[in-house]
């Protein structure tokens, strides 16, 4: 990981010793592209109300603590491509942004309080009509791939508004003109989209991949090609693949999205006796259990799948490392059954020039005991994306000097059983509704809405957290922002 990739701290452990720590994530309240998924999966699978999903996005980028999110893609995409986007490119887009959130909240205001159709359909075309021409400000020449992750999130919200009007239209007194119209540009504006991003991460890819240095440990060039790929997955590509089912007429039944892609983690440790990194194919199942040998370092890990659901359709892995090194007994090796800890979502991975320790944290927010690590030193690198969980685990052979396992990348999906968002994603979307929703409602919107224990659950954080109150001051805070520009 390079200085301008990772977030460092030190800790001291219970050996006494102090470890770096090194974490690829950007501590949020909340991730915004984790949130801005939630958001539209709950409005693509379920015939949403007026605004529903503009207004939650609105309410992720443009937050009511005032952190300037965007600033924060920008900076991170900066970092990693290696390539600024110009201050007056980036002052355009600004302004735009700027003029965008005024007119949406004008929408989204109407939205929820006018009676009169035409009115909203009236906020509805000023919108799309800031879309149509701020476009090419969020693909300027030769700012392209630093400008892709602001875009796909530009393209989310015009994609969110051109979905209103098709499912919404008519009730506003639209003519089968003007409907007809709009579905053709929710079709251009997808293809068009999913074009644009493909290309502009294909050219990113094959630059990132000639530009990528190698280094006799063989962790390069793949850790800063898998990066590229990693972070660009999560900013821009799951977007792109959610984008064909914003189509009501394409998609006329509510769809539920489930983006099957893996991503991997940097690697931990070094291959020189390897010759490299190589990575199987994903999994198709969710991983059943772990077992993991150690002693003074991580020895080998075997991975267990339901029938035929592991990588190229197995159901256990090898032994990966020392096929006879370690223990898988505590305190330095364990057998972890998930049935019960529910899917690790957090590896911790200790390591020098070879894997020291690693452990897990399971959802359940228990964790495991330190696997390995007898033996002092290294520094800690987390690995966790909000809304995934472990997937894969590849160990690529064996150190010849150490005799013991050399080099480890974590892989992560996203769970497939539908569960509950963070509280944080669910109290955005219940605040930005332009119309009041009920907790079984919202259970609803994110794939549950045949559990009572999830309704109830938001029942009691609407009541213990003041959800209403948050609600209120939302919208309070939008009305005062339109007036005063009418003064």
């Amino acid at each position: 990981m390079s200085d301008n990739q990772v977030m460092a701290r030190v800790r001291v452990t219970e050996d006494g010793l102090e470890h770096v720590v090194y974490s690829a994530q950007v501590d949020y309240e909340f991730d915004y592209n984790n949130a801005a998924k939630v958001v539209i999966s709950a409005s693509l699978g379920k015939i949403p109300v007026v605004g529903f999903a503009l207004s939650a996005l609105v309410g992720i980028f443009w937050p009511a603590s005032h952190v300037d999110v965007w600033a924060e893609v920008k900076e991170k995409v900066e970092a990693l491509v290696d390539r600024k986007i110009s201050d007056l490119v980036y002052q355009q887009v600004q302004e735009d942004l700027k003029g965008l959130q005024n007119n949406m909240n004008e929408y989204l205001w109407a939205a929820r309080t006018s009676k009169v159709k035409t009115y909203i359909s009236e906020k509805y075309n000023i919108v799309l009509g800031d879309f149509l021409q701020q476009l090419p400000h969020f693909q300027s020449k030769g700012y392209e791939l630093p400008l892709l992750p602001l875009f796909a999130q530009f393209a989310n919200m015009h994609l969110s508004l051109l979905r209103d009007g098709i499912l919404h239209g008519a009730d506003w007194g639209w003519t089968e003109e003007i409907q007809q119209h709009t579905r053709e540009q929710i079709v251009d504006a997808v293809s068009s989209y999913i074009k644009y991003a493909e290309k502009v991460y294909s050219d990113g890819l094959e630059d990132t991949r000639k530009k990528a240095p190698s280094n006799k440990h063989y962790t390069e060039p793949f850790n800063t090609v898998n990066r590229y790929v990693r972070e660009m997955t999560l900013t821009v590509l799951d977007f792109k693949d959610m984008w064909q089912y914003f189509d009501p007429v394409k998609y006329p039944t509510p769809v539920k999205v489930y983006l099957s892609r893996e991503i991997y983690s940097d690697a931990v440790g070094t291959a020189d006796d390897s010759g490299g990194i190589k990575i199987p194919s994903p999994p198709g199942q969710p991983i059943s259990a772990v077992e993991v040998w150690g002693w003074d370092r991580i020895d080998a890990c075997r991975v267990t799948y339901p029938e035929g659901g592991g990588p190229g359709g197995v159901t256990r892995t090898e032994r990966m490392g020392n096929e006879n090194g370690g223990s898988s007994n505590p305190p330095h090796g364990g057998v972890f059954d998930l049935s019960g800890s529910g899917p690790i979502v957090k590896v911790t991975a200790r390591s020098t020039d070879i894997l020291n320790a690693w452990w897990f944290t399971f959802k359940d927010g228990s964790s495991s005991n330190k696997l390995g690590g007898n033996y002092p030193g290294g520094a800690d690198y987390v690995f966790t994306y909000p809304g995934e969980v472990l997937s894969s685990i590849k160990i690529m052979g064996v150190s010849y000097y150490y005799r013991s396992a050399d080099c480890a990348v974590f892989g992560f999906k996203f769970e497939k059983e539908a569960a509950l968002p963070d509280p944080t994603v669910l109290l955005m979307m219940y605040a930005a509704s332009p119309s009041a929703i009920e907790p079984e409602e919202l259970a609803a919107y994110v794939g549950l809405q045949d559990s009572e224990e999830a309704s109830e659950k938001i029942r009691a954080w609407i009541k213990d957290y003041h959800w209403d109150d948050i609600r209120e001051r939302r919208w309070a805070s939008i009305q005062e922002s339109i007036e005063a520009r009418k003064i």
